[in-house]
C-alpha cells in the first residue's frame, strides 16, 4: 500500500519513557493518518521488571531509584507536552499478562488502542496492571476478546525500552525522539516505500 510507514516499537507498559514515547507516536501518528497516511504498526513485549512484586507505591519506588529530580524532571517532562502522569496513583507490576493481551489484541487488530490503554491504567489511572480480573476489565472495555492461546511477541534482542524501528532500519532510542521527529520518520519510511514500490514497477 502506497503512503504506509513501517513501525516497530518495543516497549514495556510501566517504563515511564516507553509512555512518553508511544503517547509521542501517536500523536504524531494521528497527523500523518489525517493526510492519508497508513501505518503497519508492530509491538514487540519487553519487561523492565519481569517477576516484580505488584502493588507498591510507583513514586516511591521512582524515588528510590532516581530521587527527587529524577521524577521532577519527568514530571516536568510530561506536563510540558500535555501528556497525563499521575506517579502518586502508579503502583507496580508485574507486566507479563500485560503483554499477553497486547498479544491478543495485535491478534485482533487492536494493539495500538489496548496498550495507549494499558498505559493509561498504569500511569493516570493507578490500575495494577498486573491483575488479571483488572486487565480482562480493560480488554472488555477496549474491544478486546480474551484469547489465552495467543503467543506474546517477545523481543529478544534489545537490554532496554523503549526502541523503535521504521521500516526495518535499525533501532532508534525511542524515548529520545519527540513527537516531530516520530512524524517526520513517518514520512520519511512512507516515501521510502513508495520509491521502492515505484522501483519494482
Amino acid at each position: 500500500m502506497k503512503n504506509t510507514a513501517q513501525v516497530d516499537i518495543t516497549l514495556d507498559v510501566i517504563c515511564i519513557w516507553s509512555y512518553l514515547a508511544f503517547t509521542r507516536y501517536r500523536r504524531a501518528a494521528a497527523r500523518f493518518r489525517a493526510e492519508g497516511g497508513h501505518i503497519d504498526l508492530t509491538i514487540r513485549s519487553w519487561q523492565v521488571e519481569p517477576g516484580a512484586v505488584g502493588g507498591e507505591s510507583k513514586l516511591q519506588q521512582s524515588l528510590a531509584r532516581f530521587g527527587e529530580r529524577g521524577v521532577a524532571r519527568v514530571d516536568a517532562l510530561a506536563a510540558a507536552e500535555g501528556i497525563p502522569l499521575n506517579f502518586a496513583q502508579a503502583v507496580t507490576a508485574d507486566t507479563a499478562h500485560a503483554h499477553h493481551l497486547i498479544a491478543m489484541a495485535a491478534a485482533q487488530g487492536l494493539a495500538e488502542p489496548m496498550t495507549a490503554r494499558l498505559f493509561q491504567a498504569h500511569f493516570v489511572d493507578g490500575a495494577a496492571v498486573g491483575d488479571l480480573d483488572v486487565l480482562r476489565g480493560l480488554a472488555a472495555e477496549t474491544g478486546v476478546r480474551w484469547d489465552p492461546a495467543v503467543a506474546v511477541r517477545w523481543a529478544r534482542d534489545v537490554t532496554a525500552v523503549p526502541v523503535v524501528r521504521f521500516n526495518r532500519k535499525p533501532a532508534l532510542n525511542g524515548g529520545a525522539l519527540s513527537e516531530e521527529a516520530l512524524y517526520g520518520q513517518l514520512a520519511l519510511t512512507s516515501a521510502e516505500r513508495q520509491e521502492n514500490v515505484g522501483g519494482e514497477g
